[in-house]
């Protein structure tokens, strides 16, 4: 590596140094002190590699959110291709609780999908006919036919690798103070060291035994060891802490820079919470108990994928509810789910939805509202 170095213009790099010191160690029989100094050199280069093979993983784990094979619809034919066969304008079927190979444009009239690897949103967030959804998420409760809108190797996921390997790549400053220390560091070290050897013999009728020894035993103490081994394994230490800890962080510089953070907000469902909702209050009207109320909405979302459903379905459980499947249930895209129980027609939505419903049906008026604002 310090002949690379050498040959690209960079002479003076703490390999150099290293490399002559352990050399130098050898020619004066501390064969304990070179192997020592190159042992742990090499400590500090594996720690590094370690380091940077974390981040590594968890670029795998994302990749693995894009799936290798997509259903394309042809002429009405169904047919499984490779993914890097796709191309923009093609028109693919994502079964209930697959994931999206690439950016595509919903085409079904609306769906709800689990964006919670992208963006940490574990709520699904309901799509419209004609817009855009990413690579990597998830249909969360039906069939769904997408129009490819991306090129091979630039959809969402593809986009954040490449984000990832440029800050990689980034060293840490303190990376960075280490590389400019070292080129001032090393010459001056071996200048020192070679006066030691030459200065005494030839001013002073010293032997010249005596002081070659001492010069490269100045060379051998000089090499910055826990300079160099320090900060990758301060770096490898930390980030090991953090991945126990359910945190991924991209490498040194980013590390580095978590340091000077005095403020942290935090905004994203899932982040300081289990990322499950659940039922924490039932407020029946008059007329109504909140057994018979669970007992309703528990009808139209039974069989439901949508996590508010199954924190409802999950709340009629712990009451102990017999559940009866209501009829022609439906979703209203957008705005909530219907259907009928015992000729009573029944609505699960956000109040201001079930308002803008009646006044929409009222007054023919179309109406756009999300799901997850119940």
């Amino acid at each position: 590596k310090s002949l690379r170095l050498i040959r690209s213009g960079t002479p003076f790099a703490i390999e150099t140094l290293m490399s002559v010191a352990a050399i130098g160690a050898l020619f004066i029989n501390a064969t304990e002190e070179a192997a020592m100094v190159i042992l742990l050199f090499m400590i500090g280069e594996m720690l590094e590699s370690y380091a940077a093979g974390r981040a590594r993983r968890g670029v795998s784990a994302l990749m693995a959110l894009v799936p290798e094979e997509a259903v394309v619809i042809k002429e009405g034919k169904k047919q499984t291709v490779p993914v890097a066969q796709l191309r923009p304008g093609d028109i693919i079927e994502i079964a209930p609780g697959a994931r999206l190979p690439t950016d595509a444009e919903l085409i079904t009239a609306f769906a709800s999908f689990d964006e919670s690897a992208l963006t940490g949103e574990s709520v699904p967030v309901e799509r419209l006919q004609g817009e855009k959804v990413a690579a990597g998420c998830l249909s969360v409760d039906r069939s769904v036919q997408m129009k490819v809108v991306s090129e091979q190797g630039q959809n969402a996921i593809d986009r954040i690798l490449q984000l990832i390997e440029e800050a990689e790549e980034r060293k840490a400053p303190i990376e960075r103070f280490v590389d400019r220390f070292s080129r001032y560091y090393t010459p001056l070290i071996m200048l020192f060291s070679a006066l030691v050897i030459i200065i005494p013999p030839l001013l002073f009728a010293q032997p010249w035994e005596t002081w070659f020894y001492r010069g490269l035993t100045l060379l051998l103490i000089g090499c910055p060891c826990a300079l160099v081994i320090s900060t990758p394994a301060a770096i490898t230490s930390a980030l090991a802490a953090a991945t126990k800890r359910g945190a991924l962080i991209k490498g040194g510089a980013a590390l580095e820079q978590l340091g000077t953070v005095n403020t942290v907000a935090l905004d994203k469902t899932g982040t300081l919470t289990e990322g499950k909702p659940q039922v924490t209050d039932v407020i029946a009207n008059a007329g109504f108990n909140e057994k018979e109320l669970l007992m309703l909405a528990s009808s139209v979302e039974v069989g439901s994928h949508h996590p508010l459903a199954k924190a409802i379905i999950n709340k009629a459980q712990e009451q102990q509810i017999d559940v009866v499947e209501a009829d022609n249930r439906k979703a209203l895209a957008g705005k909530g789910i219907e259907g009928y129980l015992n000729n009573q027609h029944i609505l699960v939505s956000a109040p201001i939805a079930a308002t803008l419903i009646k006044v929409s049906i009222a007054n023919g008026v179309p109406l756009r509202m999300s799901r997850s604002d119940f």
